[in-house]
């Protein structure tokens, strides 16, 4: 997992060594920016070359000693800057070598690397797992930049006269001209044109009860089991809710050295479930009770680092940053959780309340890489930790995104599919425990919200151009534009719901 960063000047375009110099020391600050993304003993391994510099702070997670970055093909024609990783990627690994690819690391890299060799951008729709790439191809001076298929990991570009800036976060980006975009999930912009090479089918299935839970706990299970195939220890982060117990309890199965992680407040109720389960199933537990103080001190450094202006992601955000600096400090570089779980099941009351669940749910779903997804990487990675979420994996995901919402809302009961296929591994205490949101959980509750309502030093009206109304709202955007960030256009609500046309904030520049 790492930040890459680059800059590809326009075809016909090819710089003596001073340009190219300027080029590589212009891709270097923006590596600056993003240095937390990776290994320090790692940071802006890069290649400037006539046209295209490219680079990457990698945090080494798969063949740590030999992945270096951008890697090439033997021919150096084709470099690739790469954040992310592959499932059962060995798989596709070995179907190239049928091919006749050559492998010189055991990286997932390198895997990517010989996909598009085989196939060009065709073998994107073979990937599963979460990743950023960007992509420079000397044989016809074409340029590739992809996200996965859910958007995962992030991937932002800007374009000026021609010359495309690429990078893992926006903040690498705000010192060049030009708008700042979102590269869409399931989308590869090639040449400056974007395309759509992954979609969720929409078809709900037809299935019995029976046969949807056995489907969907092999599912589960396939994508944990990939998820922790490596030789680090893993730690999960447990709220003591049945998507977090889901992913303990599976990794567990398929992986010697997991350990749990909880954080909350004094009194939480996420902190004494947690606690109950890894004491009676004998798991390792790191515990740690947050003050208000110290979550106050974060906030400016969470507006900047997690690149929010909504409140509500950005108080999930501030949490999410203390549980993943426990992770780095008692020394794991990578972590499992439960988010994405509630979006595609139905787990919140307002499925219950909603006219057209189904509808919802795909919304909530496409719009996953603009809040708690974005929430995941950017407070995971301000750690240096590589955060994977199982109930994203690909072909979990195209499963239970047409599994009928009468297998998901049952009775009064929330994930009713998940609670089924979980309630002979768990206690009922965990199968059954309602929804409870992160704030009331956490014991967090409304202190963010009154935090901001007892600040006097900011425009409580702020927000009110872009649809945000509440004090909160405006705090959070207020602690954003200090950030250095800037003023988001106007944007829409549909449905008693944030709405944005193209799934993405456009940024005035």
């Amino acid at each position: 997992m790492c930040g890459i960063a680059a800059i590809i000047a326009p075809p016909g375009i090819r710089s003596g060594p001073r340009e190219t110099r300027a080029r590589e020391q212009e891709l270097l600050g923006m590596l600056e920016s993003i240095r937390h993304r990776g290994d320090p003993e790692c940071f802006a391994e890069r290649r400037a070359g006539p046209r295209a510099a490219l680079g990457t702070n990698r945090l080494a997670i798969v063949d740590r000693a030999k992945a270096r970055q951008p890697q090439t093909d033997a021919r150096q024609q084709v470099w690739l800057a790469y954040n992310g990783e592959l499932y059962g990627f060995r798989d596709l690994r070995n179907e190239l070598m049928a091919c006749g690819h050559r492998f010189h690391t055991e990286s997932d890299t390198e895997v990517v690397l010989n996909t598009y060799l085989e196939w060009g951008a065709e073998g994107l729709k073979r990937l599963n797992g979460m990743f950023a790439l960007v992509l420079h191809d000397e044989r016809d001076g074409s340029v590739l930049a992809a996200r996965d298929h859910v958007g995962i990991k992030p991937l932002y570009y800007a374009e000026w006269n021609g010359t495309y800036y690429f990078a893992s976060e926006q903040k690498a980006l705000l010192k060049q001209p030009g708008l700042i975009r979102t590269v869409e999930p399931g989308t590869y912009i090639k040449n400056g044109v974007p395309h759509r090479y992954f979609r969720l089918d929409p078809r709900p299935l037809r299935q019995s009860d029976d046969e949807a839970v056995a489907t969907y706990r092999q599912l589960f299970d396939d994508a944990v089991r990939h998820q922790v195939e490596t030789d680090l220890p893993v730690a999960v982060t447990f709220s003591g809710g049945i998507d977090s117990a889901a992913v303990l309890h599976s990794a567990r199965r398929h992986h010697p050295d997991v350990t749990a992680v909880t954080i909350g407040f004094e009194g939480s109720a996420d902190v004494e479930v947690a606690e109950r389960y890894c004491a009676e199933e004998g798991i390792p537990h790191i515990v740690s009770r947050l003050t208000t103080g110290e979550l106050f001190d974060v906030i400016p450094r969470i507006a900047a680092g997690a690149e929010f202006f909504e409140a509500i992601d950005a108080m999930d955000t501030c949490v999410g940053y203390f549980a993943f600096r426990l992770v780095r400090e008692h020394g794991f570089k990578l972590a499992l959780c439960g988010e994405g779980s509630d979006e595609v099941m139905a787990g919140y009351d307002l499925f219950k309340e909603h006219p057209d669940p189904g509808d919802l749910m795909r919304y909530r779903v496409h719009n996953l890489h603009r809040t708690d997804l974005q929430r995941v990487d950017r407070s995971s990675m301000m750690h240096s930790v590589e955060t994977r979420v199982p109930f994203m994996d690909r072909h979990l995901l195209e499963y239970a995104y047409r599994v009928p919402m009468s297998q998901k809302l049952r009775g009064g009961t929330d994930k009713w599919l998940l609670r089924e296929a979980f309630r002979d591994r768990l206690p009922s205490y965990l199968v059954d425990r309602p929804k409870i949101r992160m704030p009331d959980g956490s014991g967090l509750k409304t202190t963010l919200v009154d935090h901001a309502l007892q600040r006097d030093d900011y425009d409580r009206a702020l927000g009110q151009p872009i649809g945000i109304d509440t004090p909160e709202g405006a705090f959070f955007l207020h602690q954003y534009l200090l950030a250095g960030y800037p003023m988001p256009r106007e944007r829409h609500k549909r449905a008693g719901y944030d709405y944005s046309p193209n799934g993405y904030f456009e940024f005035i520049s």
